[in-house]
């Protein structure tokens, strides 16, 4: 504890692989956030992960690099949580497959006006009202990416674009 996010992930980590530029750090496990470049001088402990909207959770860290969607990563993560709800409570239950099913969308280039507003109005109120810890940090993902990463969101809505080329958009033209 106390240890920046660079010394972490350049000292000990030894850097991004490929000399490819560092974008973020995910922390906390699935149910963590995503911190972003600009934040590397953080020192890393509860309070810290906390205000950067993540947390320590199992204490694993995933770094990524400029190649990697964050819109997908947060699909991703969500859909591990999703996937381990335990359906007894509805916000848990109900609101991550419905935020998943706009991340869904909006991956595949099928977003629209709204959602960005709908998923921060989710992922709130799973928060707010989900009974165990994995039901109030499972929108921790999204609503940490969509903090420090909203233009990726953007594009994938406005301009049907995935900026790092890892989602499938519709060809311009064509009816989805």
């Amino acid at each position: 504890m106390g240890i920046t996010l660079r010394e972490i992930v350049y000292d000990i980590g030894g850097g991004v692989e490929g000399d490819k530029e560092f974008k973020a750090a995910q922390t906390g496990g699935p149910s963590g956030g995503c911190i972003p470049a600009a934040y590397l001088d953080t020192p890393i402990d509860y309070e810290n992960l906390a205000a950067l909207g993540s947390i320590v959770g199992s204490g694993g860290m995933i770094i990524v690099d400029e190649g990697t969607c964050m819109v997908d990563l947060a699909k991703f993560y969500l859909g591990f949580t999703q996937d381990e709800s335990c359906g007894k409570c509805s916000p848990c239950r109900i609101g991550t497959k419905r935020m998943l099913e706009i991340l869904e969308r909006i991956t595949k280039g099928l977003g629209k006006e709204g959602d960005l507003d709908l998923l921060v109005e989710l992922a709130n109120s799973i928060k707010a009202s989900a009974l165990c810890g994995l039901g109030q940090t499972a929108p921790n993902p999204i609503l940490s990416t969509l903090r420090y990463f909203r233009d990726e969101f953007e594009a994938h809505i406005k301009d049907k674009t995935c900026p790092a080329g890892i989602c499938k958009m519709p060809r311009k033209g064509l009816k989805s």
